[in-house]
């Protein structure tokens, strides 16, 4: 009995019609509305390659090793942990943040790095282990 209630529930809440019960949607009509990162203010997606080539082109990799070693500065391996200011703050101003055990050597130039470089070669510098 509960069965047939079922059905003529189903048969009743029909309009007759073709149209099947669950219509579709089209994946567009659907995905137009979702937000992705790129969207929002604020977020930045770094092209971690450009920042290769930059720590590469810039002369970085001279002084700094991307692993733990020192060269004539610090490597750079986990450098993510400092923080991206951290990062920020000694490309664009080396002199504020002088890790101990070594000297001011580092040249004073990358302030006049194109803010997407700056964000790429700090993104790379994160993606380091």
């Amino acid at each position: 009995m509960f069965l047939l209630g079922v059905i003529g529930l189903c048969f009743g809440c029909s309009d007759g019609g073709d149209t099947p019960f669950a219509t579709t949607t089209p994946i567009s009509a659907v995905t137009s509305n979702i937000e992705t990162d790129t969207e929002k203010p604020g977020v930045q997606i770094n092209d971690v390659s450009n920042g290769e080539n930059q720590f590469t082109g810039l002369g970085c990799s001279a002084c700094h090793s991307t692993g733990s070693d020192k060269i004539i500065g610090p490597g750079l391996s986990g450098i993510k942990s400092k923080g991206d200011d951290y990062i920020r703050e000694s490309i664009t101003n080396p002199a504020a943040i002088i890790v101990e055990g070594f000297q001011d050597l580092m040249p004073k130039g990358f302030t006049n790095l194109k803010q997407a470089d700056l964000d790429d070669l700090v993104g790379y510098l994160n993606s380091l282990n």
